[in-house]
């Protein structure tokens, strides 16, 4: 499973997603899907974006949890 910690990112940063969402142009709407883990699709694009504004690395940003069945 892949988890993208944006919400961590941000309240590490002190970012707000209203900052978020003007400094990369990425719809309120996504962002906010982005923070409760509702968006699973994120570009390369957006990725870059988010990891700019947050100042990160992208293994910052996602990592990968291995779910056992």
């Amino acid at each position: 499973m892949i988890k993208i910690h944006l919400r961590e990112l941000m309240w590490e940063k002190n970012i707000s997603a209203v900052q978020i969402q003007k400094e990369t142009g990425i719809h309120a709407t996504t962002v906010s899907r982005i923070i409760n883990g509702k968006q699973q699709n994120l570009g390369l694009e957006t990725l870059d974006k988010l990891c700019t504004v947050l100042d990160c690395k992208i293994q910052d940003l996602i990592t990968y949890e291995r779910v056992n069945k």
